[in-house]
């Protein structure tokens, strides 16, 4: 059995860190993108257990990585995180397909049970080279 990785989608590089040290302390593997243009990239050749994205972000910011993503693949759970939560937003997420809506500053163990809560199971590969889920 493979674990699928998360992958982590921010603008702001020390975060990205951040983010992605937390989860591989908590047994995670990620993958990350700096640009909703980069996570694409990923998320056409990678499969993933789920995206972790910022809302705030340059050129593509997080609703658009999400109605792409969901047209892409939309069995793939995006969680969304923002400094600017208001009510609406994220109801409008949650109504685009975001399986959760994170406010920042959150805890590392808030982060930690999100990705344990919706991230999609691990893939069984047979002998043969089929995957399933």
């Amino acid at each position: 059995m493979t674990k699928l990785p998360v992958l982590i989608v921010e603008d702001d590089h020390d975060l990205l860190e951040a983010l992605c040290a937390t989860l591989k302390l908590a047994g995670y593997d990620t993958l990350f993108a700096e640009s909703g243009a980069a996570a694409l990239s990923i998320l056409k050749k990678q499969i993933v257990g789920l995206v972790v994205s910022d809302v705030q972000m340059k050129n593509m910011d997080g609703f658009a990585l999400l109605r792409e993503i969901k047209t892409l693949n939309p069995a793939i759970p995006v969680l969304l995180m923002t400094a600017h939560g208001d009510v609406e937003r994220a109801v409008a997420a949650m109504r685009a397909g975001a399986c959760d809506y994170l406010l920042k500053p959150f805890e590392s163990e808030s982060l930690v049970s999100n990705v344990a809560r919706y991230l999609l199971p691990t893939i069984e590969k047979d002998t043969d080279g089929v995957v399933a889920t």
